[in-house]
């Protein structure tokens, strides 16, 4: 999508801010979906120079709602212009470089490394996820899709029940231009499951197809974000290999500072 900016007497805004000033984003169920706002009529398809196109607006918005965003985040709209309220709590750096190097992977889209958010809960990594995928649908009109890595797996276990085959699935999950995969290795696999998840990390590699993702775990050897826990490494729960290679797809950014989630909740 261009960038052009559209002056007004008052302010001047992007042909993106003027986009997302005709949606509506909703909650439907798990998900967050968007459709224009009432009253505003939108062509689907248009005539131009002797060539029939469907509206990119459109296609927008059908790739919005296709990619599973949860409900919960449907206030994330864009990581620079409406990034749904999330603020920095606390002076710890690594969450402002978190939020710099989001803001910079958006603009220079594809030509930096995805993100690998790692670190405390609360600290804002699902939060970037989603704003990140919801600027690349509505910006650059990619086709993302969000995955809780405990969703991840239970897809993986109906691979057979669905008659469908790992390669079948694999494959689906490799359309998309951008994945996030949330909360990674926040449950123990099988030997089965740690195969398949290799097999879709490899391919989303070896395709250069960018994945997002981001636990609560720490990593062996991290500068910032550390633990005592076996359970809490992420190379013991997801295996070394695929470590290896999501340390060469991404760039790993550790988080650590005060819990957001409890923001409201503690009484002062």
């Amino acid at each position: 999508m261009e960038t052009r900016r559209v002056k007004t007497k008052a302010k001047v805004i992007t042909l993106e801010q003027e986009f997302l000033s005709l949606l509506d984003f909703y909650e439907d169920g798990e998900y967050s979906k968007v459709k224009f706002k009432s009253g505003y009529q939108n062509d689907n398809i248009i005539f131009e120079d002797n060539q029939v196109r469907f509206c990119p607006k459109n296609i927008a918005i059908n790739n919005y709602n296709i990619a599973k965003i949860p409900a919960r985040y449907s206030k994330c709209k864009n990581i620079t212009l409406d990034n749904g309220g999330w603020e920095i709590i606390g002076t710890d750096k690594s969450i402002q470089d978190a939020l710099n190097y989001s803001v910079e992977y958006t603009k220079n889209y594809p030509n930096n490394l995805p993100p690998f958010f790692v670190g405390t809960p609360g600290a804002g990594k699902t939060h970037l996820s989603v704003s990140i995928i919801t600027e690349l649908i509505f910006k650059h009109r990619k086709k993302c899709l969000f995955k809780q890595f405990r969703d991840l797996l239970s897809d993986i276990k109906d691979i057979y029940v669905k008659n469908e085959s790992e390669k079948q699935y694999v494959d689906k999950l490799c359309k998309f231009d951008v994945l996030v995969i949330d909360d990674l290795g926040a449950t123990r696999m099988s030997e089965w499951e740690t195969s398949v998840l290799d097999t879709l990390i490899a391919n989303r590699y070896n395709s250069k197809k960018h994945t997002i993702f981001s636990s609560n775990l720490a990593f062996l050897d991290g500068n910032l974000y550390k633990v005592t826990s076996k359970d809490q490494v992420l190379d013991y729960k997801i295996g070394e290999r695929n470590i290896s290679r999501i340390f060469e797809m991404c760039s790993v950014l550790e988080m650590k500072g005060k819990d957001y989630r409890k923001k409201n909740r503690i009484k002062k």
